[in-house]
């Protein structure tokens, strides 16, 4: 369990990779903020942990059940729909950059690149 618990601490390469700007948000990983426009987002830890995993890969498509093992851990017991109620507070939120989460009919959801 320890091996685990430092293989789950972030390197210092990784801390280089913490902050994300793209379309007009700035998402910092190690604060957990999401600016849009200038305006600070309060978002609840599973949708930044959403909006972070889609945002580092924009273009890819992720199902329904791969989003909610990175949000929730391959443990959780919640539904896959899950997902969607969650997608659909982060749009609300971001309210002008709503759609930068695209929907992949069948599949799950993207990030657009």
């Amino acid at each position: 369990m320890r091996a685990k618990a430092l293989l789950r601490r972030p390197s210092a390469t990784e801390s280089s990779h913490d902050t994300l700007s793209m379309h007009g948000l700035t998402m910092d990983r190690t604060r957990r903020a999401v600016r849009s426009d200038d305006v600070e987002l309060v978002l609840t830890p599973t949708e930044f942990r959403l909006l972070w995993t889609l945002a580092r890969n924009p273009g890819r498509t992720f199902s329904r059940l791969e989003l909610m093992d990175l949000s929730h851990g391959k443990d959780a017991n919640a539904l896959d729909r899950t997902v969607d109620v969650h997608i659909r507070a982060l749009r609300k939120k971001l309210h002008d950059n709503a759609d930068l989460i695209e929907t992949v009919r069948g599949i799950g959801y993207r990030f657009r690149a």
